[in-house]
């Protein structure tokens, strides 16, 4: 497990939240001092009133009903990759009863950041694999799936889910690829950039999926790219060897990462190849990732709808 400083200024993205992870934030709503203006849990379409119209999280929902009594289970994995699990037990008859109703809540908060040596296993078992799949649409006249940027990441990790043999990975959630390796921020023409390095790992390799979010690059005479409105997803088709080694935790400067070398998409345009000079960010922000299997990062396997039997980092509100 690798330290982590607390120096780096947070980024637009994940959201903040109030107790330093969404699902801790879903947990304090679970708790029984949380007053509940409504019985949300009778009907069997309905999510927890704080996730509803939420674009940062994917949830799983299972019912189970014994006379009339109910049992509502619900999972959920957030974009910080913090995960919550709750249960609502009540009466049919009476569900607005709160000497009937019961709520538990058990969590895990945001995953620590890795040794190198877990990074490169990761890159081992992803990295080829969806680089590849990005590649396999160039020159193709073809775009992958809806042909939004975002669907190359997402639909990259869905084919590395496929494969019995190969576990499966953190897919995409909301702009979350997997592990993060390196944010970063610019401002003011490049006047101005900051970032943070994230594991053990020294380099960002090829299968790394990078997420830009308002940013513009000089692209030499004058001219630049603009990476994101507001969001843009690419796919790192070769490794990025810094300058500097990098440590976990440490400020790391864009100008220090040097070009990054990605595969792409974006509506109305097919894949391309394209090289991006971090010296050139001018504005914005940036994340890469490192696809990674969900039971190393997460210790789960899948998202389920009932909390796991003896996870080491689950948690549950005192």
């Amino acid at each position: 497990m690798i330290s982590t400083s607390q120096s780096f200024a947070p980024l637009s993205y994940p959201p903040a939240t109030q107790s330093g992870s969404a699902a801790l934030d879903l947990a304090h709503y679970f708790s029984p001092t949380t007053v509940w203006v409504d019985a949300w849990y009778s009907s069997d379409s309905s999510v927890p009133p704080p996730l509803i119209g939420g674009k940062n999280h994917t949830h799983v929902m299972s019912w189970m009903t014994t006379g009339y009594h109910k049992a509502i289970n619900i999972g959920v994995l957030f974009s910080d990759l913090s995960v919550f699990w709750g249960t609502v037990e009540f009466v049919t008859t009476s569900p607005k009863d709160p000497k009937t109703t019961k709520r538990s809540a058990r969590y895990l908060r945001c995953p620590d950041a890795l040794s190198r040596e877990i990074l490169i296993e990761a890159h081992e078992t992803y990295g080829d694999t969806i680089a590849l799949f990005a590649e396999s649409y160039l020159n193709t006249g073809q775009v992958c799936a809806r042909g939004e940027c975002w669907d190359l990441a997402n639909e990259g990790l869905k084919y590395c889910a496929n494969f019995d043999y190969i576990p499966k990975p953190v897919l995409s959630t909301s702009c979350t690829h997997g592990h993060l390796i390196y944010e970063a921020r610019a401002q003011d023409h490049g006047k101005k950039m900051e970032g943070r390095w994230r594991g053990g790992d020294d380099r960002i390799r090829r299968g790394d999926i990078v997420q830009w979010k308002n940013a513009r690059l000089g692209a030499g005479n004058g001219g630049y790219f603009i990476m994101g409105n507001p969001d843009h997803t690419s796919i790192v088709s070769s490794d990025v060897v810094p300058k500097d080694s990098p440590i976990d935790g440490e400020s790391f400067s864009p100008a220090n990462v040097g070009i990054v070398s990605v595969v792409e998409q974006s509506p109305g345009k097919l894949p391309k190849r394209a090289d991006y000079d971090l010296r050139c960010f001018e504005e914005g922000e940036l994340w890469v990732y490192r696809p990674i299997s969900m039971e190393v990062y997460l210790g789960i396997t899948e998202l389920s709808p009932e909390a796991p039997v003896n996870h080491k980092r689950l948690e549950r509100l005192s």
